[in-house]
């Protein structure tokens, strides 16, 4: 078993001072006696018992009965020294303390006790022996037992201020991961902040940041992010591709006693409790700040959308007919005009016009349009239909969900195109991913299946010219990659940033 840090240490102090008095009894003999084979021995002996003390491995004291056998063999010796030089007055009395100081070390106050009361006693032998009184080894006999209580406060001390010590590191530990809870959550405090300042505070600018928070937290994982909405769980945000042997975690969103939504996180491998612990800090004020936005928008939707009633309005009403005005006005000056450069100039703000005109009916019909779910939410409503392999994976960064004008009909071209690549393809995976943010944005579809020629498309199909029709309309563009045997890969890509 290994030793601690600090019996180490007082271990090998303990060797010094056995050194020291080997070196203090060795003199005292040869000063007092100049010698002899009494001495001679006993001094091979005492350097016998520092050597072996200091070459011990100090795990051989941890072994089971290890200290009571290694001190009980050096008291024995010791007793053989302190009988040729002179018993309770030999110069190797201080040595013999040896023996019960390492067994206090080692085993605690009883081992040091028992010890020291066997090398008293046999001290004492000794000294009977050599026709003495027990009263001229008494002092000696004392001064293990000192010794011992001595060493043994000593190794109290020590054992209490390295329990403290362990306890401070664990407190220490436990406080660091507290410190890190708070600062992820101020971070997410600090994100919800800005986008109030920016006035981007919505749900799914919420739920993409908070989602990519905890996945940066735990590399390799992936997950979803969903409301509780009037119609189910709308989903804000999916990141990653999910592992089919991860573990996958479900963690509620809750506020006042309420679920407001869900996390669902699949990670490579079990999250420990702690980790658990540290998704749920970061999801509490986030789950705060959903049931604030539901709130607000169950206030003041009615108001919204009366206002928003009103600008479509007022555009349709006044702002079209001065625009539709402007642009006659302007026919009827180019086709007076004497000059061909003014009338290529008045035809260039003509179609200026016309380009206003038709931005204006797209923002009518958007303010006339009642927010809905986001393109995430309902590409997985629609491909969640899809029975059977391959399992279809969504992973959309969407910031900001796209123009109500233009919402339907890209939903239609990724659900057709993640359709044809679950029926035909014969993929093991089919992954819908891209970037999105209101008027701009690219998705992919992705399958790793048999693949097809683009230039020679089946005439019995028509979900690729149907695709195609959709995207002319909002004025987006498709484009196709594929090889037989490669898969394929359907990119659309609308507006520009």
């Amino acid at each position: 078993m290994a030793t601690a840090l600090w019996e180490s240490r007082v271990h090998r102090s303990v060797v010094v001072g056995q050194m020291a008095a080997l070196i203090i009894g060795v003199v005292s003999d040869l000063v007092a006696t100049d010698g002899g084979p009494p001495s001679y021995g006993a001094m091979a002996i005492a350097c016998l018992i520092v050597v072996a003390s200091t070459i011990l491995p100090e795990e051989w004291y941890g072994e089971r009965f290890g200290t009571e056998a290694i001190t009980l063999i050096a008291a024995l010796v010791m007793l053989v020294v302190l009988t040729l030089t002179g018993g309770a007055s030999s110069p190797y009395l201080l040595l013999s303390m040896g023996p019960p100081i390492f067994a206090t070390v080692h085993g605690g106050l009883r081992s040091g006790s028992t010890t020291g009361l066997l090398s008293a006693g046999l001290l004492a032998l000794v000294t009977l022996a050599r026709g003495g009184e027990l009263i001229d080894g008494a002092p000696a006999m004392a001064l293990y037992f000192v010794f011992v209580l001595l060493v043994g406060v000593i190794r109290k001390l020590l054992e209490d201020i390295n329990r403290q010590a362990a306890k401070l590191a664990v407190e220490k530990e436990s406080a660091t991961r507290r410190l890190e809870r708070l600062e992820q959550i101020h971070g997410a405090l600090e994100r919800l902040s800005e986008d109030a300042v920016s006035g981007r505070l919505n749900a799914v600018e919420v739920g993409a940041d908070t989602l990519d928070a905890i996945l940066e937290r735990f590399p390799g994982s992936a997950g979803s992010l969903a409301v509780n909405g009037d119609d189910g769980a709308v989903v804000l945000a999916a990141r990653g591709i999910p592992d089919e042997n991860g573990a996958v975690h479900t963690l509620p969103l809750s506020a006042g006693g309420s679920d407001v939504g869900a996390l669902k996180l699949t990670a490579p491998a079990p999250l420990s409790d702690s980790e658990l612990t540290d998704v749920e800090t970061i999801l509490r004020p986030v789950s705060l700040a959903f049931a604030n936005l539901r709130l607000l928008q169950d206030i003041v939707g009615a108001a919204v959308s009366e206002e928003r009633t009103r600008l479509a309005r007022e555009m349709h009403d006044e702002i079209g007919p001065s625009l539709a005005s402007l642009g006659l006005a302007l026919d009827m000056a180019a086709m007076q005009a004497d000059r061909p450069g003014l009338a290529a100039d008045l035809q260039v703000l003509r179609s200026n016009v016309t380009k206003l005109v038709d931005d204006m009916r797209e923002s009518v019909a958007d303010l006339r349009t009642a927010p809905g779910p986001t393109l995430t939410a309902r590409v997985l409503q629609a491909t969640s239909k899809l029975q059977g392999g391959p399992p279809i994976v969504v992973d959309l960064d969407e910031r900001r969900p796209p123009r109500a004008a233009l919402i339907g009909d890209l939903t239609s071209i990724i659900t057709e195109a993640a359709r044809n690549s679950h029926r035909h393809s014969s993929a093991s995976k089919v992954v819908i991913s891209g970037q999105i943010d209101r008027s701009f944005g690219a998705c992919s579809v992705v399958d790793d299946g048999v693949g097809f020629d683009p230039a020679h498309e089946p005439e019995d199909r028509y979900g690729l010219v149907g695709m195609r029709e959709r995207a002319s309309k909002v004025g987006a563009s498709i484009k196709i990659e594929s090889k037989p045997g490669v898969g394929a890969a359907v990119t659309v890509e609308w507006g520009a940033r």
